[in-house]
């Protein structure tokens, strides 16, 4: 996606030339575009007198019993936000500028930045449609028609209508300032999500504006959320097209600040710019030239605004957030609840031998099976394929012989199931390679330059990128039907990659398709495909365009810095709860630190494991970490305190996660009961078994449960040759147990239970 520039430079910094004249009003940045980023939308606000909004002279407003918003008439765009029956404001756009469009001129191919006004409007009392007319000189490039639509306490906004003149493509409608809170509001603050989450006030505030994504730019690709507001109102914008921008940004000196937010509504993908094509570190971008197709869309420009004024209380970014989650589609299915997933790293290119045959794998699982008393499993064979992971594909016909035969895969994924386990792949639908017996370079994706599109040299051989759209209409539902019926795979397999980029778009003449194109005829292709023969399928990265869809992710994206200097949130964590599980990205952390960036962003752990792994690591994983977030993971977060260091989330049911992010401590309480604390564990499996784990050799004790009778009770140490029967001492309601360093012990109500409940959290 593009690079940033500042105003009049170039993706070099080299002077951007600009006419007089019919120029005085729009900026035309030729051929090299590049690069009109978030900060181009900005920069001259940073360091300047802000300017402000008049009053408009002849408003449109639009009613609900909840909600009054006043437009200008002119710029179509909003001036104020009455909040009933509160009586509480929130400003629109705030800085007197207007919407401005990208439009190109495919003759000259020549890219020309310009704002635009209204040129008539149909209003009534709970929509206006603006009609917008795109200038290129003293003509008429483009039409649009810009629909405002007021539901309760939602503003809809879309782009109902584009009219492209001939010799014109309209490429993008930026509207960065849709709603503002000054810094002398009650408290003003401002909260993003698209990393995990974060939050800051407005007065604390450093000048700036949310960076582009690597990729798709301002696409908020993982949670298209941000919020405005104060001690009175808060209002929280969703984008819910998929390749439409999301704009936040502090503008202002000290003491004068205003914090903004608003969207840019995507046409047509800007075929001028210069995109990384993820060809690796210290590699240039591919630019697009006079040949290069501006891709449509082909997604209706959407997003909504949500105002909350409570009545009873100071509004907070919670208030918004558990707005938001409340729509939010649920999980697609609850297969992948209570199940140990992990992946076993069986072999790549570059291993000098395979990192765990088929058989070894076997071994492996029986020992975690053990470990963990026969918790039910979802085992991801990597490398399972031709010479290793990422070989071959797409084709999927040969198993790795350095791991065994076709008849040794199947043999373990037969046995497996003794031990509750789930053996399955980990494929990929995006990479395809010049040595794979079933390489077509017509399903390759093309770059903007009209090039194979080459990616990146993962094990020893360069891919390339596979144009789902088109490969979904080809070889690609056969390739599906032959992996399920010839490998048997059930319930479930991990297609790597396929989340990751939800937007990607194909350049190729012969068959053009934006992101949105890929993403609904080829990515949300795969998913049917795989569902019709009763797979569901994982995928790599948390992402808001797979949500209902995907209902395991492997990675939520890792926290990175608040660009306004805010403090860390779980807004997605918050939002996300009942609509996905994900994994915990990070790696070579100290557990506490896993523990606490587990429970903060309830990111589950999904451990990457072969022959040579330590099975003590396993156990910790498992038990310190897993068994605990089990019970918590899809309870809804009510309430989030932070005072210093310390964090506390009140959940539902009495339960609360409390986290010391400097003294590296936690405590998860479990309907009123201390259940983990820093290295330790004595937590309820169900209403049978109670889990007791530590780091350090202890005697660990818990209450005795209600309906539990003293004498009845029994306890196993857990190890790889099976369960060994040890003493759980009964004294005054409470059970306490001799627990060695890192060795799993698990208590049963009774003799009984223990040998006829062999299985673990199902």
């Amino acid at each position: 996606m593009p690079t940033e520039s500042f105003p009049n430079t170039n993706a070099d910094g080299r002077p951007v030339s600009t006419s007089t004249a019919d120029r005085r009003t729009f900026l035309k940045l030729g051929a090299t575009f590049a690069l009109i980023g978030r900060r181009s939308l900005w920069a001259d606000l940073l360091a300047t007198d802000l300017p402000t909004r008049s009053q408009p002279t002849q408003p449109v407003v639009l009613k609900s019993s909840q909600l009054e918003v006043v437009l200008d008439r002119k710029d179509a765009l909003p001036y104020e936000y009455h909040l009933q029956p509160s009586g509480a404001r929130m400003r629109g756009e705030d800085f007197g500028r207007s919407i401005r469009a990208i439009i190109c001129n495919r003759e000259r191919w020549d890219f020309t930045a310009v704002p635009i006004v209204s040129s008539s409007v149909k209003a009534a009392a709970d929509q206006a449609e603006f009609r917008l007319e795109i200038p290129d000189g003293g003509k008429t490039a483009a039409r649009v028609f810009l629909q405002y639509r007021i539901d309760g306490a939602t503003l809809h906004l879309s782009l109902r209508e584009v009219q492209e003149l001939p010799a014109y493509e309209l490429i993008q409608l930026e509207l960065p300032s849709l709603v503002t809170v000054r810094e002398d509001d009650e408290n003003a603050w401002l909260a993003h999500g698209d990393s995990g989450g974060n939050h800051v006030f407005l007065k604390e505030a450093k000048s700036g504006s949310l960076p582009p994504n690597t990729f798709w730019g301002n696409v908020a690709a993982t949670l298209p959320v941000v919020m405005l507001g104060t001690d009175r109102a808060l209002c929280v914008q969703e984008v819910t097209a998929f390749m439409d921008g999301t704009e936040l940004a502090v503008v202002g000196a000290e003491g004068e600040r205003r914090a903004t937010m608003g969207t840019t509504e995507t046409h047509r993908v800007n075929g001028s710019l210069c995109y990384d094509m993820n060809t690796g570190p210290n590699t240039p971008r591919i630019c697009g030239n006079r040949q290069t197709p501006n891709l449509l869309v082909e997604q209706t420009p959407s997003c909504h605004l949500d105002f909350l004024a409570p009545t009873d209380k100071k509004a907070n970014w919670m208030d918004g957030a558990k707005l938001v989650r409340d729509r939010m589609p649920l999980m697609r299915t609850q297969y992948y609840d209570q199940k140990l997933i992990y992946g076993i790293r069986s072999d790549e290119p570059h291993f000098k031998e395979a990192g765990a045959t088929f058989p070894q794998c076997l071994e492996l699982i029986r020992t975690v099976s053990a470990l963990t008393a026969n918790w039910p499993q979802v085992v991801h064979l990597w490398g399972w394929q031709y010479r290793g992971k990422d070989t071959g594909y797409p084709a999927v016909a040969e198993v790795n012989p350095r791991l065994g035969t076709y008849e040794d895969l199947m043999r373990l994924m037969e046995e497996a199931r003794q031990y509750n386990a789930t053996v399955t792949f980990s494929d990929n639908y995006d990479d395809a390679y010049k040595s794979s017996p079933a390489w077509d370079t017509r399903y390759i994706a093309r770059r903007p330059d009209g090039e194979l599109w080459l990616s990146r040299n993962w094990t020893g051989e360069d891919s390339y990128i596979i144009g789902l759209a088109k490969y979904m209409r080809g070889p690609g539902p056969d390739r599906v039907r032959f992996t399920c019926d010839h490998y048997q795979l059930r319930d479930t397999t991990h297609i790597d990659v396929l989340s990751y980029y939800p937007i990607r778009n194909d350049w190729d003449p012969a068959a053009p398709a934006s992101g949105i194109k890929n993403l609904f005829e080829g990515r949300y292709k795969v998913l049917e495909e795989f569902q019709r023969h009763g797979v569901d399928v994982s995928s790599e990265d948390l992402r808001y365009a797979f949500l209902g869809k995907v209902s395991y992710f492997w990675n939520m994206p890792n926290p990175t810095p608040c660009p306004f200097g805010g403090m860390p949130i779980p807004l997605a964590a918050t939002i996300y709860r009942h609509s996905a599980i994900w994994g915990e990205g990070a790696r070579n952390r100290s557990l506490e630190e896993r523990m606490l960036s587990m429970l903060f962003y309830n990111a589950c752990q999904h451990p990457t494991t072969g022959t040579h792994s330590q099975y003590g690591d396993f156990a910790d994983i498992c038990y310190l970490l897993m068994v605990p977030w089990f019970k918590i993971y899809n309870l809804k977060v009510e309430a989030f305190h932070r005072q210093g260091d310390e964090t506390v989330l009140e959940l539902a049911g009495d339960s609360r996660v409390e986290l010391d992010w400097q003294k590296q401590t936690y405590k998860v309480t479990l309907a009123g009961r201390e259940v983990a604390r820093n290295g330790r564990i004595t937590c309820p499996l169900d209403s049978n078994r109670i889990a007791f784990y530590t780091t350090d050799a202890a005697d660990l004790d818990t209450a005795l449960p209600a309906g539990w009778r003293a004498d009845n009770v029994t306890a196993s140490l857990l190890g790889a040759a099976g369960p060994q029967a040890i003493t759980a001492r009964v004294d005054q309601g409470r059970i306490t147990v001799s627990v060695p360093a890192r060795q799993p012990v698990i208590v049963y109500r009774s003799a009984e239970r223990a040998t006829a409940n062999q299985t673990i959290m199902r």
